[in-house]
């Protein structure tokens, strides 16, 4: 939820500011991507944290795990988005030969990939227990004097 929420605030914002720029595809790749890095590594850190798991490990799979829903929820929501404006703006004649598919598939897939590595950089970001849930370190033993 958190992800998708940040994602929807910061693309909407990006949609406000390309209408301003004129519609710069440039700024429009670059704010996606950045896009995803900030929405996917609050997620996580979010999940990580909310999770309250005291090893790393399950940290890291609740951060991964809210990745994965998120961008499934994301992928679904563009290509139901994607297929309506198609729809809407093109005739069935021209939505076959559209160039942007070429130039904008490097950058989504790049997305998909930059917010993985941030996923896992923000579900691990919150930690503060030990590394996994099967090794504990014994606490060190208080020092006696000797007498």
């Amino acid at each position: 939820m958190v992800t998708m929420g940040v994602e929807l605030l910061f693309l909407s914002f990006g949609v406000f500011i390309d209408g301003l720029l004129g519609g710069s595809a440039a700024w429009t790749m670059a704010w996606y991507l950045v896009t995803m890095a900030i929405s996917f590594y609050a997620g996580a850190a979010a999940a990580a944290r909310l999770a309250d798991a005291p090893a790393r490990d399950i940290c890291l799979m609740n951060g991964l795990a809210a990745w994965g829903v998120a961008t499934l929820a994301t992928a679904i929501l563009g290509a139901a988005g994607a297929v309506a404006l198609l729809k809407t703006a093109l005739p069935a004649s021209q939505m076959l030969h559209w160039s942007g598919a070429e130039q904008w598939g490097g950058v989504i897939w790049g997305g998909v990939l930059l917010s993985l590595i941030t996923a896992y950089l923000g579900s691990g970001s919150t930690l503060r227990g030990p590394v996994s849930a099967t090794h504990h370190e014994t606490p060190a033993s208080a020092m006696r004097r000797a007498s």
